[in-house]
Parts: structure tokens; C-alpha cells; sequence
């Protein structure tokens, strides 16, 4: 957020309150619901391993991308995957 800031020259607040006005949520928050979608993607439409999937939105940790996912789906990345057939 910082350097985002520093790059349109407004603070980090004044940003994320204008970030909330137009998008709805914050950004983190915003990145973190485009992180689960895409994460989703390849589990559900390819063969791509889990930590593939993982690292192609920019998670370090596989445990994280699977918490998001089942916060949104109630399910695992594994379940999710079985899901689909």
C-alpha cells in the first residue's frame, strides 16, 4: 500500500478511504477475494498441483490459500477439486 501511495502522491489513509469509497472493501481484502477466485481457477479447471496454484496468485503458504478457500467454499482445495468431476 505504501508504495502504491507514494506513487499516486496520497497517504497510505487517505488511499484506502478512497479505495473503500469506490471499490466497497479494502485493498487487502479486495487482493485477498482475487487471490481465493484465481486460486479456485486451476484447482477447479486444470491438473495443476495445489502448490502451483498456490504460488501463481502470490501466497507463500499453502495453508493460507486453503483456509481462504474454505472460509469462501466450506470446503478444502482437495474437496474442491473432487467437486468438479
Amino acid at each position: 500500500m505504501a508504495s502504491s501511495a507514494r506513487e499516486v502522491a496520497l497517504s497510505c489513509t487517505h488511499l484506502t478511504r478512497l479505495f473503500v469509497r469506490h471499490a466497497g472493501t479494502r485493498p487487502m481484502r479486495y487482493l485477498t477475494e482475487i487471490r481465493v477466485t484465481e486460486f479456485a481457477r486451476p484447482i477447479e479447471e486444470t491438473d495443476m498441483s495445489e502448490a502451483c496454484a498456490v504460488r501463481s496468485v502470490g501466497w507463500g503458504d499453502p495453508r493460507v490459500a486453503a483456509e481462504w478457500l474454505r472460509q469462501r467454499f466450506g470446503i478444502t482445495p482437495s474437496q474442491y477439486r473432487s467437486a468438479r468431476t
